[in-house]
């Protein structure tokens, strides 16, 4: 028994040892410190800052009031007083408008044709004409809605007077006009921010890619230096190449622990982001997913000889990973090549049961199918990792036996 405990803490101490190593890469390399801590602990405060509005307000824009009645007076101060909408300048003619909006002065136009109010008082369909801005969503959004809001108002108010002019008392005309009620309540983001849609996903995809991104410069250098020979003692005996994997592992997960507290729980709520589930199911659900990632990097950096190689190739995964991720666009939709491809990456399921912790309040159990794949990916992101250490390292071995002088001491 005591040969087996000489044996754990003899492995134990080695795993320190590389650990300890690990550190010492991490927080002497000023490139890897840029990712490992400033890239996460400024972009979510970049990010959060720059969505704390959360809703789009005022958004500019031009009328052409070729009414100029009551009406329609009335109708433009309904428009100007919504939320969504402020009106910024009135032109005599579409053809100024456009100038207006093409210039970027104004964000959509408002026509209001000739025969408006001639038409509402026959009984008639009038007709209004909003031009919006397609490209850009959100202020497509605000103009439409705002433009919409205002328009139901108006049409309310002229029944209302309809009824009343057949003799219907007020209070009845008015409850007439709005025999159906829309109570709307936007579950998870009371605000309907953009901001508390956007950053929560975001979050973890940031977390991921910077590590990934650090521990390909990493990799990266110790193939540049051909440093990877300190390790061989360590990864020849048996088992070796398991320590070698968990005391690098070890090193990066430390270090992102502290990091997805401080993003995962406090930046959101330095925000104001809705937070709904129980700070505790969100770390310990984080766990694998930073295991996964940090096995997932490990493996990585094993392909890449140099330190720019990592950098351009994992940048260039970012973007498509925000997307594979199912937030920006429904899961549902996907092709189905795109669905097996996104299985892969661990931001894809950790989005997910993030989402249903942190946003919907839900339980860890409850979000266990996430959970548990994402550790089905820290034992296959282990295993590979594992075996291209055990390869490298074992060349290494055989380099510095063959030539001795190329390595550089560590």
């Amino acid at each position: 028994m005591g040969k087996y405990s000489e044996k754990i803490v003899s492995a134990i101490r080695e795993m320190l040892d590389i650990w300890r190593e690990e550190y010492e890469k991490i927080f002497t390399d000023f490139g890897v410190m840029l990712l490992f801590l400033g890239a996460t602990i400024a972009y979510p405060l970049i990010y959060a800052g720059a969505y704390a509005p959360e809703v789009l307000s005022d958004t500019p824009i031009a009328v052409v009031d070729q009414d100029q009645s009551s009406t329609s007076r009335n109708f433009l101060q309904m428009v100007d007083a919504t939320q969504e909408i402020k009106i910024e300048m009135i032109k005599e003619d579409l053809n100024q408008a456009r100038q207006a909006f093409f210039e970027g002065k104004v964000q959509g136009i408002l026509v209001i044709p000739e025969d408006f109010t001639k038409e509402i008082m026959r009984g008639e369909q009038a007709h209004l004409s909003v031009f919006c801005d397609g490209s850009y969503f959100l202020h497509y959004k605000q103009v439409y809605q705002g433009v919409a809001t205002s328009l139901a108002t108006l049409n309310a108010g002229v029944q209302i007077k309809r009824l009343m002019a057949s003799g219907i008392p007020e209070e009845a005309a008015i409850k007439s006009a709005q025999q159906v009620r829309l109570n709307s309540y936007p579950l998870y983001n009371p605000a309907s921010g953009y901001g508390s849609y956007v950053m929560p996903a975001l979050l973890i995809l940031i977390l991921q890619q910077t590590m990934l991104m650090g521990i390909g410069m990493l990799g990266g250098t110790d193939r540049e230096r051909k440093a990877f020979h300190y390790l061989a003692p360590f990864a020849e005996r048996r088992g070796g190449a398991v320590r070698v994997v968990l005391g690098k592992a070890s090193a990066y997960v430390s270090i992102y622990f502290i990091l997805a507290f401080y993003m995962l729980v406090l930046v959101i709520r330095w925000f104001h982001i809705p937070q709904n589930g129980n700070p505790l199911h969100i770390l310990s659900f984080i766990i694998p997913f930073l295991l996964a990632s940090a096995f997932l990097g490990l493996f990585l950096a094993s392909f890449f000889k140099n330190r720019e190689v990592s950098m351009i190739v994992l940048l260039f995964t970012s973007i498509p990973l925000i997307f594979m991720a199912g937030f920006s666009w429904p899961w549902e939709s996907f092709p189905t090549a795109l669905k097996w491809l996104a299985q892969v990456a661990p931001s894809t399921h950790a989005v997910r049961g993030f989402l249903k912790i942190n946003q919907m309040g839900t339980t860890l159990y409850q979000a266990s199918d996430e959970w548990l794949i994402l550790w089905f990916q820290t034992i296959l992101f282990f295993v590979l990792a594992r075996w291209r250490m055990q390869i490298i390292v074992h060349h290494s071995r055989e380099m510095s036996k063959k030539h001795p002088n190329s390595f550089i001491s560590e």
